[in-house]
């Protein structure tokens, strides 16, 4: 394991393609191309031309994804040649960006169909393996440098975009690791680093092509993520499903904030992968839910609900469900404006209905008055109108004032007044501009956590939407759908910059058993138990890993692997064992209140095969069973005589449950022989 080096050069020294544990296949084509391209510069041929711009596993890097067509490569093969000999120029950051900015005016001008970022990555990392890494993913390179600075104590400013980041890394490794390590072997190990110690972490979320071979690496837009963007974690209970919901949508939301953890320990990871879910919670870039039976589309997507008027009449407004709402902020794409915006229309509407106007003007100049009207809408009143009386006014939708400030294309009512109150919040209250003013045009990633997502009536939950949350169905994609909502009226899309993270307890319902087209649509991540976990750890001489891995071995040959017992169990009885008595209590606490209720309702108060999970019926001593067991063959002979006693063997036998008060539970012998029936008791114990 890596924690196993002290430094930074003894890691390196001994995962290289010097050492025999670790020999890669594709060193010689990485050196190869390597110094063609060095004798070619900067005339390069058609071949390299191939081999830079178009070949999927040129050795150096494999782009399973992302690359151009055979066409598109012979149809810009002459501009490509120019660009190439200006990578090969110099290796500055001001080349990088001049590069980066002449693939997209190829992008403009149509004659690539994509910036091609992880292309031209690829390209930097052959000319200059000295100062780049062959790492072309960002988020993956990310997570490297990060990994690396935590763990070796590098002093990296963590500032910067992916070729500034690597001119940095790459220093620092050549001045701790000096001439003892080529360029090719350093970038080839930084591989390895990443597919053997970082991605072992937290495999369960990645969702790649990745096949486990060292010269694998997937070429992605920057902002492209190794997730699916409907994904479920699933398993039996305490496999850390809700524990691990956390991780991924950090992951999701905030992919650099993310790598920024990595080698660190995991105590402190934790903690401040908490802070960074809390703070997205608190900005509704995340958001949980639990399904269950009587949750219905109109919590979910929309329904009307009943309002009480201040004349004491009761009316019915149009609110949206929670998947709708954070559907709705996605779209918005940064939850830091749209909680400014919010917050001043908040204030403009205490204002107003305190009683009384404002009057403002629309973008030709024309006076209006403004009022509060309800908690949805603000009343418009005109100085000048060609109708002599104005009733109850115009209406001015907030919804329709997010719409706007969202979209100037977007259809709303009074498009004027709705106008002339944002630019009024925009001058008195001091909201950006427009969105984009605020993000740079980069829209933030939102994730929606829905818990026990099989509880739920997914077909009464998710009605005529469940199509739309498909990644190619959904806005912004090729083939791109819509739907007319049934209370609103209004089109509706899913944005593709959406998660939807999905727990299932397996235990509840088996995944055959799963709405079909539910299952269609996500994908699904297993959460089993790891008794990893537990390794190591003795309390009173009871060894948790065994004691979970013959419970689990035992409920599988009587039940199946979906009703097994998850490792979070006995993760307090882990984090207590310093404190040995105190840890045996958890453990006394776990087994009798979690642990038995769960098989009791596993085997439907089957006592009989309860005894054999616990291995009671392999106990000589009876005063350690958990469950014993009791033939009454006499007293049934009395009630039903000797002619049914064949038919009433099995009832004839009667089990009772040790209550609490009883030495067993506080004895560890009884727990060890659950694994070991052979075991006594220890010296310890006495």
């Amino acid at each position: 394991m890596v924690q196993e080096h002290t430094d930074v050069l003894s890691f390196f020294i001994s995962h290289t393609a010097n050492n025999d544990n670790y020999s890669p296949k594709w060193g010689p084509s990485f050196r190869a191309l390597r110094q063609k391209v060095q004798d070619e510069r900067p005339n390069f041929s058609d071949e390299t031309l191939y081999e830079l711009w178009y070949n999927r596993s040129n050795g150096v890097a494999s782009i399973k994804q992302g690359g151009m067509s055979l066409n598109e490569f012979n149809e810009a093969k002459e501009k490509l040649r120019v660009l190439s000999r200006l990578i090969a120029k110099e290796c500055t950051s001001a080349n990088y960006q001049q590069v980066i900015e002449q693939l997209k005016v190829l992008k403009e001008q149509k004659i690539l169909k994509k910036v091609y970022w992880a292309l031209c990555h690829r390209a930097f990392a052959v000319m200059y393996p000295e100062n780049i890494s062959n790492i072309v993913n960002t988020n993956a390179f990310f997570r490297i440098y990060n990994y690396c600075n935590n763990r070796f104590g590098l002093d990296l400013s963590g500032e910067g975009e992916w070729f500034d980041l690597n001119i940095e890394l790459k220093r620092a490794l050549n001045l701790a690791i000096g001439t003892r390590i080529d360029a090719v072997t350093l970038n080839m190990s930084l591989w390895h680093l990443y597919t053997h110690f970082i991605l072992k972490k937290d495999d369960t979320v990645v969702a790649t092509d990745n096949t486990g071979n060292d010269e694998d690496e997937l070429g992605f837009e920057p902002n492209d993520l190794h997730l699916p963007k409907n994904v479920i974690l699933y398993g039996p209970p305490g496999t850390g499903k809700t524990y691990e919901t956390i991780d991924v949508a950090v992951r999701a939301c905030e992919p650099q904030a993310y790598a920024k953890l990595d080698g660190k320990e995991e105590s402190e990871r934790r903690r401040e992968l908490k802070t960074i879910y809390d703070r997205l919670m608190g900005e509704k870039r995340i958001r949980f839910i639990t399904f269950h039976q009587s949750f219905g589309y109109e919590e979910f997507i929309e329904g009307l609900r009943a309002e009480t008027t201040d004349d004491g009449s009761v009316r019915y407004d149009i609110k949206p469900g929670i998947f709708k709402q954070i559907c709705d902020d996605a779209a918005f794409g940064n939850a830091g404006v749209q909680l400014a915006l919010d917050d001043a229309l908040a204030r403009l509407q205490e204002q107003l209905a305190e009683g009384g106007s404002i009057t403002l003007r629309t973008h030709n100049g024309n006076p209006f008055r403004l009022t509060y009207k309800s908690g949805t809408v603000f009343g418009i009143f005109p100085e000048q109108s060609k109708k002599e009386d104005l009733g109850q006014g115009y209406n001015a939708y907030l919804k329709d004032i997010r719409a706007w400030y969202q979209d100037n294309n977007a259809k709303v009512h009074n498009v004027s007044y709705v106008r002339g109150i944002l630019a009024f919040l925009i001058s008195e209250h001091h909201i950006p501009a427009t969105p984009e003013h605020a993000t740079g045009g980069k829209r933030q990633n939102f994730v929606l956590i829905i818990d026990e997502i099989n509880r739920g009536n997914i077909s009464k939950i998710f009605g005529e939407l469940i199509t739309l949350i498909e990644p190619s169905k959904r806005a912004g994609e090729a083939e791109e759908l819509s739907v007319s909502l049934p209370y609103s009226a209004t089109s509706f899309s899913v944005p593709n910059n959406l998660y939807l993270v999905g727990t299932m307890n397996t235990a509840d319902r088996s995944l055959t058993a799963l709405d079909t087209a539910l299952r269609r649509r996500f994908e699904f991540i297993p959460m089993l138990p790891d008794t990893s976990l537990l390794a190591g750890t003795t309390i009173k001489g009871i060894q948790l890993e065994r004691l979970l891995e013959t419970l689990n071995a035992r409920i599988q040959a009587l039940y199946d692997n979906e009703h097994t017992l998850g490792h979070a169990f006995f993760m307090p009885v882990i984090q207590a064992k310093d404190d040995e008595d105190a840890a045996f209590d958890l453990l006394k606490r776990m087994m009798k209140n979690k642990i038995l209720p769960l098989l009791e309702e596993y085997f439907y108060n089957d006592w009989q095969k309860i005894r054999l999970i616990l291995g009671d019926n392999q106990k000589a001593d009876e005063s350690l069973q958990f469950v014993s067991s009791v033939h009454s063959e006499g007293n049934f002979l009395r009630l039903f005589g000797a002619d049914a006693a064949e038919d009433l063997q099995e009832a004839g036998m009667s089990y009772h449950l040790s209550s609490e008060s009883k030495p067993v539970w506080h004895n560890p012998l009884a727990y060890r022989q659950i694994y070991d029936p052979k075991a006594i008791r220890e010296e310890s114990e006495e």
